[in-house]
């Protein structure tokens, strides 16, 4: 072995074997020492990894007309990760810090030459007090409502699907160039961001329907304001959690905006090309607290409505890791192939979920519980004639506190098809099932 690589390995071991010596008091879910070496005594400089893994295994029922590798299917099952990720922290100084991610998203038997770990955060940050941080690179960091930026600790199997409806179009996994200002005041915390948007159109302008626009990006402007009732919430990171089972008494709520101008455009009655901002507005209440911390038991709720202004009967369908691979354009619905459905455009959207943990099977090693769930989504879109109505139910099994824990979601959706006047309407519902397994490293 060469000598420069021994000595390379003996430096870094004997770094992860001081940042345990260093860490021996405290200790993650799994009652091990986090993954952190201190770099001063005082524990205000440190570098640290993180990341986590989700594997979904799934059966799904097809919309019409799906195609999976040119073959008609109306069902399937299917093995995938959902997402793997790898972060690194580091805070050299107590003001300045560093953040580098990076993962892989949706490998599934459609994404077998697209399956790359790719770069999907580099940012900087410096803080001036905790009332005042910049920071500015490839980031989460984004405005509009608590689950906008992703996912963190979720109550059901998954983010709801409206959270992050542009992903893919104005962002790449939901990150953009971007700069942003955060603090908190109080019981008062904010962020605002000002982004570059990625342009990802391809299609010409429609008649009377909004489209997002080939032309070159306007910023995208966005906030997110909050107030803390009771216990403050960390903002270390864009992420909200989604329960705190029962660790924290939270009571919070938050209203933001999303605004990129001529964002989107569309053929007026005489063929003209007119230009369409996008606007979105949001509200949420947030609540999660415990009820016997003994027992482990607690219970967690969050509200949302959101008006979003895309332009004239814009819609945007979906599929979440999709399992097809094409679609029967003379059978196909408006769905689209594979589980996809119509999760966000002009129009309102209303969100509401509802869950909590249950005791501990063991009071006394506090290893064991289940975390019950519920949620549904109801959106009242232009370009549709029956609202849109998504139901998820689900039940998760805590291994070790949130760190590793096994998810079953059933999720009802809505099919749409044009009726004779030409109108949406929801024709068919379909089902998804989804056991998932996450294990978090911290």
């Amino acid at each position: 072995m060469d000598r420069k690589y021994f000595k390379l390995g003996l430096i870094i071991l004997s770094a992860l074997g001081l940042g345990s010596k260093v860490e021996a008091q405290k200790k993650n879910d799994f009652n091990n020492p986090p993954l952190t070496h201190y770099l001063n005594d005082e524990h205000t400089r440190y570098l640290s990894f993180s990341g986590y893994a989700e594997i979904w295994a799934r059966y799904t029922q097809l919309n019409p007309g799906s195609l999976v590798n040119n073959e008609a299917e109306s069902q399937m099952s299917d093995l995938s990760l959902r997402r793997v990720r790898v972060k690194m922290t580091y805070k050299p100084t107590e003001k300045l810090m560093f953040v580098l991610q990076g993962g892989t998203t949706n490998v599934n038997l459609n994404a077998k030459s697209s399956n790359y770990f790719d770069l999907l955060d580099a940012y900087a940050e410096y803080s001036f007090s905790d009332k005042v941080a910049l920071g500015a690179g490839r980031s989460t960091w984004r405005g509009l409502s608590r689950f906008t930026t992703g996912p963190l600790n979720t109550l059901l199997y998954d983010l709801p699907a409206y959270a992050t409806s542009n992903a893919g179009t104005t962002d790449y996994t939901v990150r953009e160039l971007s700069a942003y200002i955060k603090g908190q005041l109080g019981k008062f915390d904010y962020r605002m961001v000002l982004a570059d948007p990625y342009t990802m159109a391809t299609a010409d302008p429609k008649l009377n329907v909004a489209t997002f626009s080939k032309s070159a990006p306007r910023k995208d402007f966005s906030g997110y304001f909050r107030y803390a009732f009771l216990d403050k919430e960390n903002i270390s990171t864009p992420f909200n959690s989604g329960t705190y089972v029962g660790k924290k008494n939270v009571l919070s709520l938050g209203a933001g905006f999303d605004y990129i101008h001529d964002a989107m455009w569309h053929l007026d009655s005489s063929k003209n090309t007119v230009n369409d901002d996008m606007r979105s507005l949001a509200v949420d209440l947030f609540y999660d607290a415990p009820l016997n911390k003994d027992k482990g038991t607690s219970v967690s709720a969050y509200a949302m409505a959101m008006h979003n202004d895309y332009g004239p009967n814009y819609v945007r369908y979906v599929g979440t890791n999709n399992p097809a691979t094409g679609v029967d354009a003379t059978q196909a619905s408006l769905n689209g192939a594979g589980n996809a459905m119509p999760v966000i455009g002009t129009g309102n959207t209303y969100y509401m979920q509802l869950g909590g943990t249950l005791p501990y099977f063991n009071k006394d090693k506090k290893d064991l519980q289940l975390q019950p769930a519920v949620g549904v989504q109801l959106s009242n879109l232009e370009a549709l004639k029956d609202n849109a109505v998504i139901y998820d139910a689900g039940i998760s099994l805590l291994m070790n506190g949130m760190s590793s824990r096994l998810t079953f979601n059933a999720q009802n959706r809505p099919v749409y098809t044009n009726d004779a006047a030409n109108g949406a309407v929801a024709s068919d519902r379909k089902w998804q099932f989804v056991l998932k397994y996450r294990i978090d490293f911290n």
